[in-house]
């Protein structure tokens, strides 16, 4: 069994990482209320049925924001050019680096990037690297080794 080059310490709580997160979640959510009121309108569609259709939508959104939840750990010195390869593998890109933390998000457009999907990297005084990534990407690197 290989050794795992990263070490969970702990899972947080908050799937939207910033102020630019909530005000997309609020877009997306009055984008639905007008739909809404447009599908209701225009009788195209009974309102039950509506009901019925934006309850699954909300629900079926529930997967996606709980797999960015930020996992944190530390990756060992002997290490880091695993972590560069898994993160290369994801598609991850090197963002900027702020007060010595080097963020990574993916390579997609930029009106397509979530704050909460991104992936910082900071020194640790004794060697280590901490390592804050989101949970899918955690899920896909336990898978992976």
């Amino acid at each position: 069994m290989k050794k795992r080059f990263f070490q969970k310490q702990s899972i947080g709580f908050a799937p939207l990482a910033s102020a630019r997160d909530w005000a997309i979640v609020a877009v997306i959510v009055a984008g639905v209320l007008s739909l809404r009121e447009i599908v209701l309108l225009f009788s195209l569609m009974d309102r039950e049925d509506l009901r019925i259709t934006l309850t699954g939508a909300c629900i079926g959104m529930l997967p996606s924001v709980l797999m960015c939840l930020p996992v944190h750990g530390v990756v060992d010195e002997l290490s880091r050019d695993a972590l560069r390869s898994f993160l290369g593998s994801m598609k991850f890109i090197r963002l900027v680096e702020q007060n010595g933390t080097r963020f990574y998000t993916q390579n997609t457009p930029s009106w397509m990037r979530w704050d909460s999907n991104r992936v910082a990297v900071r020194p640790l005084p004794d060697g280590q690297l901490g390592v804050t990534m989101p949970f899918y990407c955690y899920w896909t690197l336990k898978r992976r080794r």
